[in-house]
């Protein structure tokens, strides 16, 4: 084992943790288990959602690694994956070539598959029209606007589309659909419907971190996701508040 693989082992544990939504509690423990079950002294991480700082000590010198972390989503698969694998580290203590091999298997574990993701927006977005007291047809529609949201994100997020940019737009094309289908008396419940659909660009995520992160003691990245997720939700009034505001000039009230 040299250091410089240990750094590299650590390093990617912790980005594949952040960017697949693991707290940050989880993942400065994680990074510390890694370099701690290969035997190095001081082990200790720093790490936000934008980014880590790692560093140990090992035979009498001091070695340390930054990583900006730009992207994250949510992959609970791959952040139980990781936690076996340090905690079998600690246990077996296995070579790091096989540590890393197994790092980038979990790294290509994915997701549900981009059709069953669309299938299931669509099953949010017309649960959440009726909650809100819509009727079943405007949840049949809403079903078709929720699918067309996913894939709207997914084709953002497939160009790496700025977070803000990527929630505004697609809040300003359903809040679109969702007036056109009501111009052509399709939709009764139109504000049903809206809300139903936009519950998809929710920051859960974000503000389910922000206050765990709070109460975990880690206040700058709970500051920092808190911010995020104000953020998401002024893109997601924002593009919905634009493009009502233009229909009404233009066309009438809904």
């Amino acid at each position: 084992m040299t250091p410089e693989q240990l750094l590299k082992l650590s390093s990617k544990a912790g980005k594949i943790l952040l960017e697949s939504g693991a707290e940050i509690q989880r993942t400065e423990e994680t990074i510390c288990r890694l370099c701690e079950a290969f035997g190095v002294e001081e082990a200790s991480a720093f790490v936000i959602p934008t980014g880590m700082f790692l560093s140990f000590s090992y035979e009498g010198s001091t070695y340390s690694k930054i990583m900006r972390i730009r992207s994250s989503s949510l992959n609970l698969e791959r952040i139980n994956l990781i936690n076996e694998l340090s905690r079998r580290c600690e246990r077996e203590t296995p070579s790091i070539k096989e540590a890393l091999d197994e790092l980038d298997r979990i790294a290509c574990v994915q997701n549900y598959s981009r059709g069953m993701i669309r299938i299931a927006g669509g099953m949010i977005a017309a649960f959440f029209t009726i909650y809100f007291g819509g009727t079943i047809s405007d949840a049949a529609l809403a079903f078709f606007i929720g699918a067309f949201t996913q894939y709207s994100v997914q084709k953002f997020e497939l160009h790496q589309i700025n977070f803000i940019v990527k929630i505004t737009c697609t809040s300003v094309l359903l809040t679109f659909f969702a007036l056109v289908l009501q111009k052509f008396h399709l939709i009764y419940n139109l504000d049903s419907t809206i809300i139903g659909s936009l519950m998809l660009l929710v920051p859960g995520l974000a503000i389910t971190n922000a206050v765990r992160d709070s109460i975990g003691g880690d206040l700058l990245a709970g500051i920092i996701r808190a911010i995020e997720a104000c953020l998401i939700a002024i893109a997601i009034a924002l593009g919905a508040g634009i493009t009502m505001s233009i229909w009404i000039s233009l066309i009438g009230g809904a």
